[in-house]
């Protein structure tokens, strides 16, 4: 092949040129006249005449090749084994890499007549381009005596890397190895490697031959380069959206090769050519997003990165409950709190209804808090940040009555006491279990205080679907729930319970909602619960103990259910100019 502008080392036995850029040769100076350093790279029969690689007639070594149809056209041959690679560097202009330029050897592989009797001599070629000494491309081929051979790393040998190499064919093959040069290869000295089993492309099995047994020849090696134009950099601004533009920023080297470049956030693509500068390669542009969006920017079709802006994370997401009760109107208190700390968009949603509470978030700290209505038995409440950016959910029950289909028999216990929880004419299933939450626990998110499956036991068995189990609780506020199936499906319940120790427990103040005078009476009317009595003391003055020096009007007051329970005191006459009233509580 004959080009122009090609510089003939005729000392060497290789043939190199480096294309510049703009598509105008330059010759680049081969050190040392060629591969003529090397030791240890041809077969054992050869290392006595220096270890040179030079092949032909070159080098005064007594080395002659004769080829099948005649002497190969150039003259300028080398061998070089598996077990001995050589490299020679590039010297002169455009002996370095330059970010974005591809860059392509070319070489011709043939064997002897001599290394072909019976079909039986195994050759392989190698050749690699390096960077300051370390390749960064490389390839094998093989003669066809490895057609069946088993590769280390997985498969066969492709059948493009096989050379047929018989006493009719020299296996003469035109391969090439193209590389584009990397921003981290900018600068570094350009090489060719030959020989050698560096490459890890083709890991010969088990059975193969001594790496010195395998050589292979090559000729009229060349390097040429052009220039591609290359993404280096693509960034945003911000990782994290804060409702202000996000910037995209990008870098392409060599921008006058690009043909097309192109912006897409998964729901379409636009043009940012107009947006790069053609002389540097640098680009920019500014958009909103409002949820997390990843951005793909593709150069010519073909090279692409990608820049993820996030829409945001949910810090924590609790519940000061994980039960609702019905004294509280079953509201829960809902904190949580976001990154960015002003979102575009926050949502809560309790499966059925969804409310907006971006509101109720705190700018500057991103927290908030709010009391919801636990709508059914079992709600998972899912908060969501910028349209999916990020959610978390969370589980809260709403409290129930007791039932002849499951109850607790008291609310409120002394330490030391057994709570018995009793069901009927429920599932009872084998894995079906009674669980004792305490009322701030999650269930399912945190375990349970105590648990038993409807046998009495922890290991699963029978249908029990009616009976009862007792629990022994240290103090604390609890609930009690039935759930099906070894999970966490509510069947019955949940119930609330109380379990106090008389010691510390601090009586609880009766909050009376109204009281008046009709005729002789004197109506009070004050807030209760289900299941309480209540003791009912007078006195014309506070002095005294209430429950020992006051009049008792009543022992055993019933309540009148939750919500609220009236009495009606008859006053004695004359009436008194003064009465005060002591109403105490006693759980059932």
């Amino acid at each position: 092949m004959n080009l122009k502008n090609w510089k003939s080392f005729h000392l060497a036995a290789l043939t190199l040129a480096c294309l510049a850029f703009g598509g105008h040769a330059t010759a680049a100076d081969v050190l040392n006249g060629g591969f003529d350093t090397a030791t240890g790279n041809l077969a054992d029969n050869w290392n006595s005449l220096g270890g040179s690689v030079r092949g032909g007639s070159q080098g005064g070594y007594g080395w002659t090749t004769s080829y099948f149809g005649g002497t190969y056209p150039t003259n300028s041959t080398f061998c070089t084994t598996m077990a001995g690679p050589v490299r020679q560097d590039l010297t002169g202009p455009d002996s370095t890499f330059v970010a974005g330029t591809t860059y392509t050897i070319q070489a011709a592989l043939f064997s002897a007549s001599n290394y072909t009797s019976s079909n039986t001599a195994k050759i392989m070629w190698s050749l690699a381009l390096t960077a300051d000494g370390t390749a960064v491309a490389r390839d094998q081929w093989f003669s066809d005596e490895f057609t069946s051979q088993t590769i280390a790393n997985g498969g066969n040998i492709p059948n493009d890397h096989i050379l047929q190499v018989t006493s009719t064919s020299t296996g003469l093959k035109m391969v090439t190895i193209a590389y584009t040069a990397t921003a981290a290869d900018a600068g570094k000295v350009i090489g060719v490697q030959l020989g050698g089993d560096t490459s890890v492309k083709y890991t010969l099995g088990s059975g193969a031959p001594v790496p010195d047994d395998y050589f292979g020849m090559m000729d009229s090696i060349t390097v040429s380069a052009s220039n591609n134009a290359i993404l280096t950099q693509f960034s945003s601004d911000k990782t994290v959206i804060d409702n202000s533009p996000v910037t995209l920023s990008w870098t392409v080297a060599n921008p006058g090769s690009m043909a097309s470049l192109s912006l897409s956030d998964g729901s379409g693509s636009v043009d940012v050519i107009p947006n790069t500068n053609p002389t540097t390669g640098v680009g920019s542009i500014t958009f909103s997003p409002a949820a997390t969006t990843t951005y793909t920017l593709t150069l010519n079709g073909t090279s692409s990165l990608q820049c993820t802006v996030s829409g945001g994370t949910i810090g924590s997401f609790t519940s000061g409950r994980g039960l609702s009760l019905i004294k509280d109107g079953n509201q829960v208190v809902l904190s949580w709190q976001v990154q960015p700390t002003s979102p575009a968009s926050l949502t809560l949603s309790d499966g059925s209804s969804t409310y907006d509470v971006t509101s109720m978030t705190n700018p500057t700290t991103g927290a908030g808090t709010g009391s919801f209505t636990v709508p059914a038995t079992s709600t998972i409440f899912t908060l969501n940040l910028n349209y999916g950016s990020g959610t978390k959910s969370l589980r809260v029950l709403r409290e129930a009555a007791n039932t002849g289909a499951f109850t607790i028999n008291k609310v409120k216990y002394a330490v030391g006491e057994t709570t018995t929880a009793t069901w009927s004419g429920v599932t009872g299933n084998p894995d079906s279990w009674v669980g004792i939450y305490a009322a701030t626990a999650q269930i399912q998110a945190q375990y349970s205080t105590q648990w038993n499956y409807l046998n009495g036991t922890k290991t699963t068995g029978g249908n029990v679907t009616s009976g009862s189990m007792g629990f022994t609780l240290p103090e604390g506020d609890y609930y009690a729930v039935l759930l099906l199936d070894g999970g966490y499906t509510v069947e019955k319940g949940p119930i609330f319970f109380r379990v106090t120790n008389p010691a510390n427990e601090v009586p609880e103040i009766l909050k009376v909602v109204s009281s008046s005078l009709t005729g002789g009476n004197f109506n009070l009317t004050w807030e209760s619960k289900a299941g309480y009595i209540y003791r009912i003391y007078t006195s014309p003055t506070l002095a005294g103990n209430p429950e020992q020096d006051w009049e008792l009007l009543e022992n055993a007051w019933p309540s009148q259910g939750d919500g609220t329970t009236s009495y009606a005191d008859e006053l004695p006459v004359p009436a008194p100019e003064r009465r005060f009233y002591k109403i105490f509580g006693t759980a059932p």
